[in-house]
């Protein structure tokens, strides 16, 4: 099975982090917004594109800051790659301001999220997303660009699979999209 990279991105914004919410069944887990790179997309055209399905937002994709692998047992793999980025909104004037002081409620620039499997979108801080289920399990990797100012060097994770708790065959979550 080939792997099958995956791109997400750390919109910040206020001193706030964006995450989209999923459910399957009674189980909901967090996600940096992101999905699957269709062919003949670039990276930056993908995670543009899926910042604009999940969340509504436009986003100005930034640096790679963190790479990751999620290997399942049974030989699914996914390749993970993290961008920083920065929300924008379109003026009145058709100019492009900077992203909004306001991190909750009402933002400005913001479409409802095309994508159906995300049920909600929420800012959230720092320390909130120490605290959440996030998939795959890089909240510490997140923390720790967030802390540089989602400067520094890239953080390599390695491997970081682990089991689904909600599923009885143990298979990873989210499914790539």
């Amino acid at each position: 099975m080939e792997p099958r990279v995956r791109v997400a991105v750390c919109l910040a914004a206020a001193g706030r982090l964006l995450l989209v919410a999923h459910r399957k069944g009674e189980h909901r887990y967090w996600l940096l917004p992101g999905g699957g790179v269709e062919v003949g997309e670039t990276l930056v055209e993908a995670a543009l594109r899926e910042v604009r399905e999940e969340t509504g937002f436009d986003a100005e994709i930034g640096r790679l800051l963190i790479v990751c692998d999620a290997i399942e047992p049974g030989g699914r793999h996914l390749v993970n790659l993290v961008f920083a980025a920065t929300p924008v909104v379109v003026a009145p004037t058709g100019a492009v301001e900077a992203a909004p002081t306001q991190a909750a409620g009402g933002d400005p620039g913001r479409k409802p999220p095309l994508d159906p499997a995300i049920d909600q979108v929420r800012w959230v801080g720092r320390d909130e997303l120490l605290g959440m289920e996030l998939h795959p399990p890089i909240a510490d990797a997140v923390a720790t660009a967030w802390d540089r100012g989602f400067t520094g060097e890239v953080q390599v994770l390695g491997n970081v699979w682990s089991a689904d708790p909600s599923l009885p065959s143990g298979r990873a979550e989210p499914p790539a999209r």
